[in-house]
């Protein structure tokens, strides 16, 4: 039988998009499902009817739940490769539904709701990787789009599951909305256990004949091919440039030759100042509450557009009246788009671009881990602020959100149309994180001389090193 059901070529990238898909499908409802269960009489009363602030816990626990899974994928899940983390993620997720559905009080509910995070956080931390790692460059924007299209349709799905069973009357209305993730996370599972791993992390692990492999399935072509042999080359060199610094996760604080620790930093922050734009107010209290551009440019539309919709969605909320409630729906509707243009198309798929493939998995992992805590952070105070300031929170965000535009402005290198060996190469030609940022905008990119050098510099030292150990082998042998 064909490998990977003997797809080849465009069709089989597709299939690990519409695996990842699925992964981010999955990721929407489970983020959503809770949203209708915050004004649930019969769930609420299931949990013994909590205050605010544990309601708010509840909710939230789930994201540390997410966060000890991305800090487990950052030890771990290097070793377990893209796929297989994905399928470990899934399971756990698995476990903690089952928890979570059949559950008659507040503990075995947050037990749940931690058993399910941390299959989240892992799933988080490999997919975007694996995608990324497997697609053309000049494709990796529209794979992600479509994957982060597939997280909306989750959330939604998930926002009419919830209004469907609520007409029931029993446990039926929210013990099912939160089972049904599972038939999303087994379909995950049969696809990542049909298809192939990143040949990066093959690559990396000195299974270099299985990378060249996977990499003429993936460009449906054969080891004779020049654009193969110089894809396969790519990687070689862009492994040698970092090998020479190889060590532990403790890399991801080291700057190792490639600005590592720099481009952890950026990861980490991307992922942060999501959160902080204030979305998770939306998607988890909604009820409770009445590709011709670059990465940079999207950030910061998206930025200042979610900036002036809170400024506005507070200052309508302030005012009061039936006429201003609409106009707050209407522009928190506005919101979600321009977060959707901006940060959500963007920051799945810019951490596993900016970082170093020695890093990517680690220093993924640790940006999912700030993203967590973060929405943690997040979802925690979200019932408690609007309890005691009310529409002022949604000035704090304004501010939060103006403020990412001088971060994402300074600090924020280019990433789109970029191979990510090219993305390595730059950062290796470079001393300063604002050198790089610099050299990405420039519109001659492919042209540079310097990325070239760069490129031809990691090729000889690789060289070189495969020399040496020639010669060593062979005073070995003769003694």
């Amino acid at each position: 039988m064909a490998p990977y059901l003997g797809l080849r070529g465009m069709p089989l990238v597709i299939a690990i998009t519409a695996a990842c898909s699925t992964g981010f499908l999955l990721f929407g409802y489970d983020n959503g499902v809770f949203s209708g269960l915050t004004t649930d009489k019969v769930f609420l009363d299931a949990m013994g009817n909590p205050n605010t602030t544990l309601l708010g816990f509840i909710v939230a626990v789930y994201e540390l739940g997410c966060l000890v899974g991305a800090l487990a994928s950052m030890f771990w899940g290097e070793g377990l490769g893209r796929r297989m983390l994905t399928v470990c993620g899934a399971a756990w997720v698995i476990v903690g539904t089952v928890i979570q559905c059949s559950s008659y009080g507040r503990a075995q509910m947050i037990v749940g709701r931690i058993v399910t995070g941390f299959g989240m956080g892992c799933i988080t931390s490999a997919v975007p990787i694996w995608q990324c790692e497997t697609t053309p460059a000049h494709l990796r924007a529209r794979a992600m789009a479509i994957e982060l299209s597939f997280l909306i349709v989750g959330i939604v799905v998930a926002y009419w599951t919830d209004y469907g069973c609520s007409l029931y009357a029993n446990d039926f209305q929210w013990r099912f909305p939160i089972a049904f993730q599972i038939v999303f996370a087994i379909i995950m599972v049969i696809m990542c256990l049909m298809l192939p791993e990143s040949p990066r992390w093959l690559a990396s692990h000195k299974r270099e004949q299985e990378a060249l492999e996977i990499i003429c399935l993936l460009r449906d072509g054969t080891p004779e091919d020049e654009h193969i042999r110089a894809e396969i080359n790519d990687i070689k060199d862009a492994i040698a440039l970092e090998e020479e610094e190889a060590g532990s996760w403790k890399d991801c604080f080291r700057d190792g030759g490639v600005m590592g620790w720099q481009r952890v930093a950026i990861a980490c922050s991307c992922q942060a100042l999501q959160e902080f734009s204030g979305t998770n107010i939306i998607t988890y209290y909604a009820p409770f509450i009445p590709n011709s551009f670059g990465r940079r440019r999207l950030f910061l539309i998206g930025s200042l557009g979610m900036g002036a919709c809170m400024l506005i969605s507070g200052l309508t909320i302030m005012a009061g009246g039936h006429d201003n409630g609409i106009g707050t729906v209407v522009v928190l509707y506005m919101f979600q788009a321009f977060f959707t243009w901006g940060w959500m198309s963007n920051m799945w798929a810019y951490p596993s671009e900016i970082l170093p493939l020695r890093l990517r998995q680690t220093g993924s992992a640790l940006s999912v881990v700030w993203q967590w805590l973060i929405t943690f952070l997040i979802v925690e105070i979200t019932p408690v602020g609007i309890q005691n300031i009310g529409w002022k929170l949604y000035i704090v965000f304004c501010i939060l959100n103006w403020a990412t535009i001088f971060v994402v402005y300074f600090w924020y290198p280019e990433t789109a149309g970029k191979t990510l060996e090219q993305i390595d190469f730059m950062f290796a030609s470079q001393s300063s994180l604002r050198q790089v940022v610099k050299l990405s905008t420039r519109k001659d990119f492919d042209d540079l001389a310097i990325i070239r050098e760069a490129q031809a510099q990691a090729h000889h030292q690789k060289v070189d090193k495969n020399q040496v150990e020639d010669i060593d082998a062979e005073q070995e042998h003769a003694e």
